[in-house]
């Protein structure tokens, strides 16, 4: 198998965010993109998008704020790139990421059993 068909077939491990929480991160073994700007998301998945990689990604909370339209089209896409978000690690009391109401959806569950999560 060439080393081209190879990197097709691998999954990337991406996560983007606080450099606080990328160190844990990089430890397991994933690439990490500190502090990233909105610049800079969007070029990775652009890069990700154009050449059909494959890619799990964990996103730190704050990066909604960046209202990238590639992360939204993503989401929306689904399969090959999966994104994970990582709650506020500031905040004890918020365990709550975007993508839980989207799977409180997705599963079918009513607003009180949604809190049991």
């Amino acid at each position: 198998m060439s080393n081209e068909t190879l990197q097709q077939q691998q999954t990337r491990l991406i996560f983007l965010g606080s450099t606080s929480i990328a160190n844990g991160f990089r430890l397991i073994g994933f690439e990490t993109r500190p502090d990233p700007s909105l610049q800079e998301v969007d070029q990775l998945f652009s890069e990700l998008l154009n050449e059909r990689q494959h890619a799990f990604i964990v996103i730190d909370h704050s990066l909604e704020k960046l209202d990238s339209k590639l992360i939204q089209q993503i989401r929306n896409e689904g399969g090959r790139i999966v994104l994970s978000e990582v709650p506020s690690l500031d905040d004890p009391n918020c365990y709550q990421c975007s993508i839980d109401r989207q799977l409180s959806i997705l599963i079918g569950e009513d607003g009180d059993e949604g809190a049991q999560l």
